[in-house]
Protein backbone atom coordinates (compact mmCIF):
# COMPACT_ATOMS: atom_id res chain seq x y z
CA UNK A 1 0.00 0.00 0.00
CA UNK A 2 3.14 2.18 0.72
CA UNK A 3 4.28 1.76 -2.78
CA UNK A 4 1.19 2.15 -4.45
CA UNK A 5 0.77 5.51 -2.35
CA UNK A 6 3.96 6.72 -3.29
CA UNK A 7 3.73 5.82 -6.85
CA UNK A 8 0.20 7.73 -7.61
CA UNK A 9 1.50 10.60 -4.80
CA UNK A 10 -0.81 14.04 -5.43
CA UNK A 11 2.54 16.27 -5.82
CA UNK A 12 2.26 20.23 -5.83
CA UNK A 13 3.75 20.91 -9.40
CA UNK A 14 1.05 18.83 -10.46
CA UNK A 15 -1.61 20.40 -13.11
CA UNK A 16 -5.26 20.48 -12.03
CA UNK A 17 -6.58 17.18 -13.90
CA UNK A 18 -3.38 15.37 -12.83
CA UNK A 19 -3.56 16.11 -9.34
CA UNK A 20 -7.51 14.70 -9.54
CA UNK A 21 -6.72 12.11 -11.42
CA UNK A 22 -4.09 10.64 -9.01
CA UNK A 23 -6.46 11.61 -6.13
CA UNK A 24 -8.91 9.31 -7.78
CA UNK A 25 -6.56 6.53 -7.98
CA UNK A 26 -5.13 6.60 -4.47
CA UNK A 27 -8.97 6.79 -3.15
CA UNK A 28 -9.48 3.78 -5.31
CA UNK A 29 -6.53 1.96 -4.57
CA UNK A 30 -7.33 2.66 -0.79
CA UNK A 31 -10.60 1.23 -1.24
CA UNK A 32 -10.34 -1.79 -3.05
CA UNK A 33 -7.30 -2.51 -0.65
CA UNK A 34 -10.02 -2.08 2.16
CA UNK A 35 -12.56 -4.17 0.64
CA UNK A 36 -10.02 -7.03 0.24
CA UNK A 37 -8.67 -6.42 3.57
CA UNK A 38 -12.03 -6.73 5.39
CA UNK A 39 -13.47 -10.03 3.47
CA UNK A 40 -10.38 -11.98 2.30
CA UNK A 41 -9.40 -14.72 4.54
CA UNK A 42 -12.77 -14.67 6.48
CA UNK A 43 -14.71 -18.11 6.96
CA UNK A 44 -17.77 -16.46 4.37
CA UNK A 45 -15.88 -13.57 3.06
CA UNK A 46 -17.66 -11.15 0.71
CA UNK A 47 -21.14 -12.87 1.87
CA UNK A 48 -20.68 -10.73 5.43
CA UNK A 49 -22.17 -7.80 3.67
CA UNK A 50 -25.14 -10.08 3.26
CA UNK A 51 -25.46 -11.99 6.49
CA UNK A 52 -25.21 -9.48 8.53
CA UNK A 53 -28.21 -7.28 7.37
CA UNK A 54 -29.99 -10.18 6.84
CA UNK A 55 -29.38 -11.26 10.85
CA UNK A 56 -30.21 -7.76 11.75
CA UNK A 57 -33.54 -7.27 9.55
CA UNK A 58 -34.46 -10.61 10.92
CA UNK A 59 -34.44 -9.50 14.85
CA UNK A 60 -35.46 -6.12 13.96
CA UNK A 61 -38.78 -7.30 12.03
CA UNK A 62 -39.33 -9.70 14.96
CA UNK A 63 -39.11 -7.60 17.66
CA UNK A 64 -40.88 -4.31 16.21
CA UNK A 65 -43.59 -5.41 13.95
CA UNK A 66 -44.24 -8.83 15.71
CA UNK A 67 -43.70 -8.08 19.51
CA UNK A 68 -44.33 -4.29 19.63
CA UNK A 69 -47.04 -4.51 16.26
CA UNK A 70 -45.35 -2.07 14.63
CA UNK A 71 -47.26 -1.44 11.63
CA UNK A 72 -46.22 1.39 9.22
CA UNK A 73 -49.41 1.75 7.68
CA UNK A 74 -52.45 0.08 9.17
CA UNK A 75 -52.48 -2.10 5.88
CA UNK A 76 -49.02 -3.52 5.84
CA UNK A 77 -48.38 -6.98 6.70
CA UNK A 78 -45.09 -8.37 8.15
CA UNK A 79 -43.58 -8.86 4.76
CA UNK A 80 -44.36 -5.27 4.04
CA UNK A 81 -43.04 -3.71 7.42
CA UNK A 82 -39.94 -6.14 6.93
CA UNK A 83 -38.92 -4.25 3.23
CA UNK A 84 -39.80 -0.76 4.87
CA UNK A 85 -37.34 -1.38 8.06
CA UNK A 86 -34.61 -2.90 5.32
CA UNK A 87 -34.80 0.60 3.61
CA UNK A 88 -33.90 2.10 6.40
CA UNK A 89 -31.47 0.31 7.54
CA UNK A 90 -29.63 0.20 4.34
CA UNK A 91 -29.16 4.01 4.31
CA UNK A 92 -28.09 3.90 8.13
CA UNK A 93 -25.64 1.28 7.80
CA UNK A 94 -23.44 2.33 5.44
CA UNK A 95 -23.48 6.10 7.25
CA UNK A 96 -22.89 4.86 10.52
CA UNK A 97 -19.85 2.30 9.61
CA UNK A 98 -18.35 4.92 7.50
CA UNK A 99 -18.00 7.41 10.46
CA UNK A 100 -17.02 4.22 12.91
CA UNK A 101 -14.29 3.41 10.73
CA UNK A 102 -13.37 7.24 9.71
CA UNK A 103 -13.01 8.44 13.32
CA UNK A 104 -9.28 6.73 14.22
CA UNK A 105 -8.47 6.63 10.47
CA UNK A 106 -5.65 9.79 10.78
CA UNK A 107 -4.04 8.14 13.75
CA UNK A 108 -4.14 4.49 12.79
CA UNK A 109 -2.48 5.43 9.42
CA UNK A 110 0.03 7.35 11.35
CA UNK A 111 2.71 5.74 9.38
CA UNK A 112 1.56 6.94 6.18
CA UNK A 113 0.64 10.71 7.38
CA UNK A 114 4.29 10.98 8.55
CA UNK A 115 6.36 9.25 5.63
CA UNK A 116 4.21 10.09 2.47
CA UNK A 117 3.60 13.49 0.60
CA UNK A 118 -0.80 12.67 -0.11
CA UNK A 119 -3.82 13.88 0.53
CA UNK A 120 -4.91 12.52 4.21
CA UNK A 121 -8.21 13.15 2.96
CA UNK A 122 -7.92 10.11 0.76
CA UNK A 123 -8.37 7.60 3.93
CA UNK A 124 -11.74 8.90 4.58
CA UNK A 125 -12.87 9.01 1.11
CA UNK A 126 -11.61 5.43 0.36
CA UNK A 127 -13.34 4.54 3.77
CA UNK A 128 -16.82 5.97 2.23
CA UNK A 129 -16.15 4.75 -1.52
CA UNK A 130 -15.64 1.20 0.33
CA UNK A 131 -19.09 1.32 2.39
CA UNK A 132 -20.76 2.66 -0.48
CA UNK A 133 -20.16 -0.41 -2.49
CA UNK A 134 -21.45 -2.13 0.12
CA UNK A 135 -24.61 -0.25 0.02
CA UNK A 136 -25.34 -0.93 -3.62
CA UNK A 137 -24.52 -4.85 -2.28
CA UNK A 138 -27.19 -3.81 0.07
CA UNK A 139 -29.23 -2.32 -2.36
CA UNK A 140 -29.48 -4.93 -4.59
CA UNK A 141 -30.70 -7.54 -2.08
CA UNK A 142 -33.38 -5.23 -1.08
CA UNK A 143 -34.68 -4.43 -4.72
CA UNK A 144 -34.55 -8.98 -5.24
CA UNK A 145 -36.49 -8.73 -2.06
CA UNK A 146 -39.07 -6.33 -3.54
CA UNK A 147 -39.15 -8.51 -6.38
CA UNK A 148 -39.64 -11.49 -4.70
CA UNK A 149 -42.25 -10.42 -2.48
CA UNK A 150 -44.26 -9.16 -5.43
CA UNK A 151 -44.53 -5.67 -4.27
CA UNK A 152 -43.57 -4.18 -8.06
CA UNK A 153 -40.75 -1.39 -9.10
CA UNK A 154 -40.82 1.77 -11.13
CA UNK A 155 -38.39 3.52 -12.81
CA UNK A 156 -38.37 6.16 -9.74
CA UNK A 157 -36.08 3.44 -7.85
CA UNK A 158 -33.31 3.91 -10.19
CA UNK A 159 -32.90 7.58 -9.05
CA UNK A 160 -31.49 6.17 -5.59
CA UNK A 161 -27.65 5.98 -7.35
CA UNK A 162 -27.81 9.79 -7.16
CA UNK A 163 -29.42 9.82 -3.34
CA UNK A 164 -26.49 7.97 -2.19
CA UNK A 165 -24.01 9.83 -3.86
CA UNK A 166 -25.22 12.98 -1.62
CA UNK A 167 -25.50 10.27 0.80
CA UNK A 168 -21.58 9.69 0.66
CA UNK A 169 -20.84 13.38 0.25
CA UNK A 170 -22.47 14.13 3.28
CA UNK A 171 -21.09 11.07 5.10
CA UNK A 172 -17.51 12.27 3.92
CA UNK A 173 -18.13 16.20 5.42
CA UNK A 174 -18.61 14.10 8.19
CA UNK A 175 -16.33 11.70 8.95
CA UNK A 176 -13.70 14.81 8.02
CA UNK A 177 -15.01 16.74 10.73
CA UNK A 178 -14.62 13.37 13.25
CA UNK A 179 -11.23 12.48 12.09
CA UNK A 180 -9.78 15.90 12.72
CA UNK A 181 -11.30 15.98 16.42
CA UNK A 182 -10.26 12.44 16.88
CA UNK A 183 -6.19 13.58 16.35
CA UNK A 184 -6.97 15.98 19.29
CA UNK A 185 -9.46 15.09 21.50
CA UNK A 186 -8.94 10.83 21.98
CA UNK A 187 -12.00 10.74 23.17
CA UNK A 188 -14.47 11.06 20.42
CA UNK A 189 -14.24 7.65 19.35
CA UNK A 190 -16.06 6.46 22.84
CA UNK A 191 -18.30 9.17 22.35
CA UNK A 192 -19.41 8.27 19.21
CA UNK A 193 -21.03 5.47 19.70
CA UNK A 194 -23.67 6.22 22.10
CA UNK A 195 -23.96 9.33 19.98
CA UNK A 196 -24.82 6.85 16.70
CA UNK A 197 -27.12 5.21 18.91
CA UNK A 198 -29.30 8.01 19.96
CA UNK A 199 -29.36 9.16 16.31
CA UNK A 200 -30.48 6.03 15.11
CA UNK A 201 -33.24 5.97 17.14
CA UNK A 202 -34.94 9.19 16.55
CA UNK A 203 -34.24 8.68 13.09
CA UNK A 204 -37.53 7.24 11.57
CA UNK A 205 -36.02 3.50 10.94
CA UNK A 206 -37.77 1.16 12.79
CA UNK A 207 -41.01 3.46 13.15
CA UNK A 208 -43.05 5.68 11.02
CA UNK A 209 -42.34 9.24 10.85
CA UNK A 210 -46.26 9.47 12.00
CA UNK A 211 -45.67 8.42 15.15
CA UNK A 212 -42.87 11.20 16.30
CA UNK A 213 -44.41 12.94 19.24
CA UNK A 214 -45.72 16.34 17.39
CA UNK A 215 -43.69 18.37 20.22
CA UNK A 216 -40.49 17.20 18.92
CA UNK A 217 -41.76 17.92 15.09
CA UNK A 218 -38.33 20.30 14.47
CA UNK A 219 -36.30 17.37 15.69
CA UNK A 220 -37.37 15.28 12.65
CA UNK A 221 -36.91 18.20 10.59
CA UNK A 222 -33.52 19.02 11.60
CA UNK A 223 -32.52 15.34 10.88
CA UNK A 224 -30.65 14.66 7.85
CA UNK A 225 -30.82 11.09 8.08
CA UNK A 226 -35.03 11.36 8.68
CA UNK A 227 -35.35 12.88 5.49
CA UNK A 228 -33.07 10.53 3.73
CA UNK A 229 -34.60 7.64 4.64
CA UNK A 230 -37.98 8.82 3.56
CA UNK A 231 -36.75 9.61 0.29
CA UNK A 232 -35.60 5.96 -0.29
CA UNK A 233 -38.55 4.54 0.95
CA UNK A 234 -40.44 7.00 -1.35
CA UNK A 235 -38.20 6.20 -4.76
CA UNK A 236 -37.96 2.08 -4.19
CA UNK A 237 -41.76 1.26 -2.02
CA UNK A 238 -43.72 3.66 -2.42
CA UNK A 239 -42.88 4.20 -6.49
CA UNK A 240 -43.55 8.16 -6.86
CA UNK A 241 -40.95 11.00 -6.41
CA UNK A 242 -40.10 12.38 -3.00
CA UNK A 243 -41.32 15.91 -1.73
CA UNK A 244 -38.99 18.35 -2.79
CA UNK A 245 -38.65 19.90 0.59
CA UNK A 246 -37.06 16.97 1.68
CA UNK A 247 -34.68 16.52 -1.15
CA UNK A 248 -34.08 20.21 -1.11
CA UNK A 249 -33.31 20.15 2.83
CA UNK A 250 -31.00 16.98 2.91
CA UNK A 251 -28.89 17.91 -0.55
CA UNK A 252 -28.29 21.58 1.57
CA UNK A 253 -27.57 19.64 5.03
CA UNK A 254 -25.14 17.55 2.53
CA UNK A 255 -23.21 20.12 0.53
CA UNK A 256 -23.00 22.34 4.08
CA UNK A 257 -21.36 19.60 6.18
CA UNK A 258 -18.93 18.53 3.30
CA UNK A 259 -17.66 22.30 3.47
CA UNK A 260 -17.44 22.59 6.77
CA UNK A 261 -15.47 19.25 6.56
CA UNK A 262 -13.43 19.68 3.65
CA UNK A 263 -12.48 23.01 5.26
CA UNK A 264 -11.69 22.05 8.85
CA UNK A 265 -9.96 19.03 7.81
CA UNK A 266 -7.66 20.93 4.97
CA UNK A 267 -6.84 23.74 7.88
CA UNK A 268 -5.65 20.90 10.09
CA UNK A 269 -4.20 18.42 8.03
CA UNK A 270 -0.96 20.33 7.88
CA UNK A 271 -0.08 19.45 11.98
CA UNK A 272 -1.00 15.88 12.04
CA UNK A 273 2.20 14.63 11.24
CA UNK A 274 3.10 16.56 14.16
CA UNK A 275 0.26 15.25 16.29
CA UNK A 276 -0.24 11.19 15.95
Amino acid sequence: MIRSAQATAVRPTDSVSTRAARYWLLVRSFAVNDIRKRYVGSLMGFFWTVVQPLIELVTYTFVFTVILLVRFEPHYDTRTNALFLFCGMVAWLSFSESLSRSVDLIRENAHLIKKLSFPPSVLVASVVLSDGFNALVRFAMLFLAVLATRQGMTAHALLFLPVLLIQMVFTMGLAMLLATTQVYFKDTRHLLGPALLIWMFITPIFYPASLFPKQFAPLLMLNPLSHLVGIYRELILNHVFPQWGSVLIFTTMAATTFVLGAVTFTRHSRRFPDLV
